[in-house]
């Protein structure tokens, strides 16, 4: 019935010939969403709001049900960090939801997006966001931000193949910096454990001590380029030390290497303290800047922060007054 109930709603927008794929991709939908929540159904999360929810809800109204739930359509508004926004569901006290009927990304793309120097030139800051907002009200603690895509496996699911985990991308947010994090002695054990296989076999045969001493001396790089961080000081230091310890073998060489991907790849699909401080840092800068053109004292500009405008993006570009602070 709800599938049919959001059909009529969108009925006049579409052709008739369209009706019936419409109709199997919302019935797919919601079956996606319930057999998810059926088999992770969501845990009181406290999540403090200034109200129970925000806005209108059409099911509610359509079968005239008050919406009392603690953990669906969350409003929030932080006005120490200047942030404020609507949270799908609750899933857990450290875990956030979001519904997303578009396609499937990775984490690796949402980090990557949610860049700040520089911005990406498409940025997307919502899981930073939420989980900058999350930490305010649970420090210290490892919290998750949880995309689920529950069109992802629309084909699938009309052949009888789909499969839940292949709709949720998450990405997590470690109460630690990243030195930190990979200083850890669980994260040495990935390298001898859950790395590739060269990397297993040359830090097994090391102890965690050595590791955490070379990391004490020397810092792990800021860069999130895996080629700048094969060729820096770092990863030849790596190499000499685990030569030196474990012998020069071609293995050896090959599993530095494969450790440094392992260790990059952890920073490109989480985020850390350092992560979300920046972020915080960003927002109060671009509302300083916001509250100072609203003061007239310069123009809002073109010109983004990541360099010039893409004009793919920029409409009424005939309105666009040249020259000084664009």
């Amino acid at each position: 019935e709800v599938a049919t109930v959001m059909l009529d709603e969108v009925d006049p927008f579409l052709r008739g010939v369209d009706r019936e794929v419409r109709l199997t991709k919302y019935r797919v939908g919601l079956q996606t969403i319930v057999e998810f929540l059926e088999a992770n159904p969501p845990q009181s999360g406290g999540f403090r709001t200034p109200d129970s929810s925000w806005g209108e809800n059409f099911f509610a109204e359509y079968y005239d049900q008050p919406i009392d739930s603690s953990t669906t359509e969350r409003w929030f508004e932080n006005t120490d960090l200047g942030l404020k926004g609507k949270i799908d569901l609750v899933h857990g006290p450290a875990r956030l939801l979001d519904y997303k009927s578009g396609a499937k990304t990775s984490a690796y793309s949402i980090v990557k997006h949610s860049a700040l120097d520089p911005p990406s030139d498409k940025p997307n800051f919502q899981a930073l966001l939420y989980l900058a907002h999350q930490r305010t009200e649970r420090p210290d603690e490892e919290l998750r931000f949880t995309f689920f895509h529950f069109l992802e496996t629309l084909d699938d699911v009309v052949t009888g193949d789909g499969s839940l985990d292949d709709c949720l991308t998450t990405v997590t947010y470690y109460p630690v910096t990243y030195n930190g994090y990979i200083a850890r002695r669980d994260t040495f054990t990935e390298l001898q454990e859950d790395a590739a296989n060269d990397c297993n076999k040359t830090f097994s045969k090391v102890e965690y001590e050595e590791y955490s001493e070379f990391l004490d001396v020397h810092e792990f790089p800021e860069t999130r380029d895996k080629s700048e961080l094969l060729d820096s000081m770092f990863a030849r230091l790596l190499t000499e030390q685990m030569k030196e310890s474990v012998g020069d073998y071609k293995y050896v060489k090959n599993g530095c290497k494969q450790a440094l991907r392992h260790l990059l790849r952890i920073r490109n699909q989480n985020y850390f303290t350092g992560d979300v401080d920046a972020f915080e840092q960003f927002v109060r800068a671009r509302l300083s800047e916001l509250n100072d053109r609203r003061a007239g004292d310069e123009r809002f500009p073109v010109q983004g922060l990541g360099g010039d405008p893409n004009y793919r993006y920029v409409d009424n570009r005939d309105c666009i007054l040249e020259g000084g602070s664009r």
